[in-house]
């Protein structure tokens, strides 16, 4: 095949080992522009080059999409040639770039991100695209069941033919979609969504794919502030969802009016009045009695909002008691008693995070990496400053404290917070009975230079009162 390889100077090395790597296969890369006259010359020269090619490669890079660069004038003479995108022109990320800066010719395409060598992968998938072979006998085929289907009068037949074409397009936007939302690029899945609707918009699978990405961007909402707000998400999700909760599947139905329910809190979060979730939780759990997303929801407004914790925690129980959507709920549990600040509540967080370690549950930090940080100031708030230490260490069993402790805050030690973690742990161990680990780490920190310049009173202070008393017969 004649290949176009179309690259922003910055990312030259790379174009030239894919070259290469092509050339090695028998194709005939162009890529070296640097011999090629200035002006209209050069343009028309590329043109050529792009009008003679069978398949364009892109690199995608921030550079390579940036405004003003030579590389979208080739995209530009790419769509000229080729209307769709599809089979002719390849994108390659071989630097992260926001998708929204793609152009949207390329978006129309799945993007190659290697996982390994681009170079070998790139050649793999020029590879896939150029199988003549099959692609002659399916078209004739195709050709000859179309004009069958128009001879015998059968309209319906061939708009089944068609219908089966455009929609086997949809498929690999469905499957890259999949795997943005996989790796959290919940903007980027949504887009490959909507271009697997656009090629197929009767596709069940595209439009049930699209609700679930929508309820996980909700469940797992990040803004930056200056250039994003909750409201922003939810206005570009709420039509998905509204669809799905008119389904006349119960559950279908629920989980959306659930994540509705959801949406007016996150969206009274910025400041907009009036919004009430509760009659969104109501109608879903008058679907489906069990539903997790609606108790959770619900329990989680009910702490957010100065409410009962018993009435919430009877909500987080029927959520857990479902089975279903796990940790999603333990994430907005922990997250509903943290967020008062009041000592007792922290101390539940502590229960409920040694409950998950019992259960052999997946740790808060898979999910919600900043629960982690939370439990450790809270640890750090009693065991360090010692607020309220006497109700926080009777609140779990000593041992099992200890436990949940490593289970999820190991980490720390190789930190910049590892004389903290360490006080910590000697005082969990000293309580839990194991007196020789807990000597140890009193003593690492008596000899720590950074330790005996601490103020009096400090951690310093109680590790040598704690080594003289651990060492003790």
């Amino acid at each position: 095949m004649d290949i176009f390889i179309s690259y922003a100077s910055e990312q030259r090395a790379i174009a030239e080992e894919i070259a290469l790597a092509l050339r090695e296969e028998g194709h005939e890369p162009f890529f070296d522009r640097s011999e090629l006259p200035d002006g209209d010359a050069y343009n028309a020269r590329i043109r050529e080059a792009i009008s003679d090619s069978d398949l364009l490669v892109f690199l995608v890079s921030p550079e390579a999409v940036s405004a003003g660069r030579y590389t979208l004038t080739e995209l530009r003479f790419a769509e000229d040639k080729w209307r769709s995108p599809a089979g002719r022109v390849l994108p390659v990320m071989v630097r992260p770039t926001d998708s929204a800066l793609m152009p949207a010719y390329l978006r129309a395409v799945v993007v190659l991100r290697p996982a390994g060598s681009a170079s070998a992968e790139v050649v793999a998938a020029v590879e896939r695209l150029s199988r003549p072979a099959w692609m002659r006998v399916a078209r004739r085929v195709a050709i000859g069941l179309i004009v069958l289907a128009v001879i015998g009068g059968g309209f319906g037949a061939w708009r089944a033919i068609e219908h089966s074409r455009t929609c086997g397009q949809a498929l690999p936007f469905i499957q890259e979609a999949k795997l943005l939302q996989g790796a959290r690029d919940f903007s980027a899945a949504w887009d490959s969504y909507n271009s697997a609707l656009a090629a197929c918009p009767s596709s069940e699978e595209a439009s049930v794919g699209k609700e679930r990405l929508a309820m996980d961007w909700l469940e797992h909402i990040r803004v930056t502030e200056g250039k994003e707000t909750f409201t922003d998400i939810v206005n570009k999700v709420q039509p998905a969802l509204s669809t799905a909760a008119v389904s006349k599947d119960n559950k279908r139905a629920a989980d959306a009016l659930a994540h509705l329910g959801w949406s007016d809190f996150l969206r009274s979060r910025d400041g907009q009045g009036g919004l009430d979730p509760v009659p969104y939780y109501q109608q879903a759990l008058s679907r489906d009695p069990q539903n997790p997303y609606a108790h959770a929801f619900w329990g989680h407004y009910l702490m957010a909002e100065g409410g009962d914790p018993k009435q919430a925690k009877e909500h987080f129980d029927k959520a857990l008691a479902s089975n279903d959507a796990r940790q999603v709920v333990r994430s907005l549990e922990i997250a509903a008693y943290l967020w008062r600040s009041d000592p007792e509540l922290e101390n539940e967080a502590i229960r409920i995070v040694n409950d998950m370690r019992l259960k052999g549950e997946p740790s808060p930090a898979v999910g919600a990496e900043h629960v982690t940080s939370q439990i450790w100031n809270i640890y750090y708030s009693r065991l360090v400053w010692g607020h309220d230490k006497a109700a926080f260490l009777e609140a779990v069993p000593a041992k099992e404290n200890l436990a949940t402790f490593l289970w999820l805050l190991t980490a720390y030690d190789n930190s910049s917070n590892g004389q903290p973690y360490r006080f910590m742990l000697a005082q969990l161990q000293e309580q839990s009975g194991d007196r020789a680990d807990a000597l140890k780490n009193y003593e690492s920190l008596v000899s720590s230079p950074l330790a005996r310049g601490a103020r009096r009173g400090s951690m310093y202070d109680v590790a040598k009162q704690a080594v003289l008393r651990l060492q003790k017969p």
